[in-house]
């Protein structure tokens, strides 16, 4: 298994590496870009600090996948590049700042994405700045004034010239072609020359410096950041099916993607079958919960986690989580979510105040599939109650979301009629009821989620299923 440090930093331009490496022991990747923070989740990082990034004719880092780094227990901290402006646009949800160009960003003497711009060389190159950030020219010439070199009236002038310039042209030799300074005399522009070569700021690089150092400071005293922070709203069921496909997984030799895992299991047509039909049926039963305020009880967490990895075979160590892609804290959060379900199913509609019995629809259920009660096993009796007792709560979503068979179930219902055997036992009044029950559940969950206005992501969905049972590796190894 690949091995990670406990620190990811994404650096380009704003800083060598081989500098960076003297400060700080991580492990440094290049300029983040969108869905990149997502594929390292699983490694085990413990904190993130992103100084640069793409922007422009690539897509930049997506707020959603700091928000949800931060929602999985990592510490984010941003600086210099993108990191500052990130900072500043999330630090209600958790992410923290440093540095100046932060804090102008945070204060608004800054908004603009283009103050942080700049053309740099490819990874081989160490990635070289091409041009200079107009926030560099901004506080090299606020020093200028400090030194008496630039009256505040020239700085501003100054600034708005390089504003207006497309950022790959911004550079010091631009800004002494500005007519602010081709209007002074030769002696004095000779002077400014000079005083912008030699004592011009690489303000990103101070900056980059500055989170480098305070986090390897930081780092010896176990820094915690406080969890009382906001969280996002849920994505919509499109976001979530984006985010799915850019979360890693990590291999032996690799970082596989969630898109590589769907790929996967569409070779499988009868699995991919199978968990349409079940996770359909879990967020119904998620609904209905949701809807009558029913809450898993916390104190069953642990011990129905140990049963559920005893159950599937798991091994919940560092690796097991890697190679599924999972955090313990996203681990955890999914788990108690999916347990929530068995809870529920488990439980029965009795436990929640309905008539219903239990061991008469076991008999009416064996009844209908002309099956003998004595003939199958505990464990057959097992799965079919849980079975029925999800039946049970999809038709109460139904009964109390108005829900209505329609022409559509009564052609279906037909066809299961012709199709079932009509068992001499049952009333024939009895029968039609039930076979009406088991045919309106089969066409809600064959409809979906979706079709009733459900905002659900069957690949989102099953994603998760995949992961908490271990599968996702076990597809990812063999495909």
């Amino acid at each position: 298994m690949q091995s990670f440090l406990p620190i990811a930093v994404f650096l380009g331009p704003s800083l060598k590496i081989d500098e960076a490496r003297k400060i700080l022991e991580a492990d440094y990747y290049p300029p983040v870009s969108k869905g990149d923070i997502y594929r390292i989740l699983a490694s085990g990082v413990e904190t993130i600090i992103l100084i640069d990034g793409v922007f422009h004719r690539e897509r930049p880092v997506w707020q959603r996948e700091i928000c949800d780094a931060i929602n999985a227990g990592i510490k984010v901290y941003g600086a210099s590049g993108v990191g500052a402006l990130r900072a500043a646009e999330l630090q209600a949800f958790g992410m923290k700042g440093c540095g100046q160009i932060f804090e102008w960003y945070r204060d608004g003497i800054i908004d603009g994405d283009d103050e942080i711009w700049l053309t740099y060389g490819d990874e081989s190159n160490n990635f070289c700045p091409l041009s200079e950030p107009l926030v560099n020219i901004r506080y090299s010439l606020l020093n200028a004034v400090k030194n008496c070199c630039l009256t505040r009236e020239q700085a501003a002038e100054l600034i708005r010239f390089a504003k207006q310039l497309y950022y790959p042209d911004r550079s010091y030799q631009h800004l002494l072609k500005s007519p602010v300074l081709q209007q002074l005399s030769p002696l004095a522009l000779a002077d400014m020359e000079t005083y912008l070569m030699t004592q011009k700021v690489d303000l990103k690089k101070l900056d980059a410096i500055q989170v480098l150092t305070w986090q390897a400071e930081v780092s010896q005293k176990q820094d915690i950041v406080s969890s009382k922070f906001n969280k996002l709203e849920l994505p919509v069921p499109e976001l979530l099916s984006k985010i799915v496909e850019m979360i890693g997984f990590i291999r032996s030799d690799n970082i596989c993607t969630g898109r590589e895992l769907l790929l996967a299991v569409k070779q499988d047509v009868n699995l991919l079958k199978k968990m349409q039909i079940n996770l359909s049926k879990q967020c119904f039963i998620r609904e209905w919960a949701q809807q009558n305020s029913i809450f898993y009880p916390e104190e069953n967490l642990e011990s129905d986690i140990a049963d559920w990895e005893k159950v599937h075979g798991i091994v919940c160590d560092l690796k097991w989580l890697q190679s599924n892609g999972l955090t313990l804290c996203s681990y955890r959060e999914l788990m108690r979510d999916r347990l929530a379900i068995d809870w529920i199913a488990n439980q029965g509609p009795k436990y929640f105040g309905f008539k219903w019995n239990l061991d008469i629809s076991v008999q009416e259920e064996l009844q209908i599939t002309d099956s003998n009660f004595h003939s199958i096993s505990e464990a057959e009796l097992t799965v079919l109650r849980y079975k029925l007792s999800q039946r049970y709560f999809i038709l109460e979503w139904a009964k109390q979301n108005s829900v209505s068979p329609g022409e559509t179930l009564k052609s279906y219902l037909a066809k299961k009629e012709q199709e079932s055997i009509f068992a001499n036992s049952l009333n024939l009044d009895v029968y039609r009821l039930l076979l009406k029950d088991i045919a309106f559940e089969e066409w809600i969950v064959k409809q979906g989620p979706s079709y009733f206005g459900i905002p659900w992501s069957f690949p989102s969905d099953l994603c998760r299923e995949l992961q908490i049972t271990g599968k996702a590796a076990d597809l990812l190894n063999n495909k």
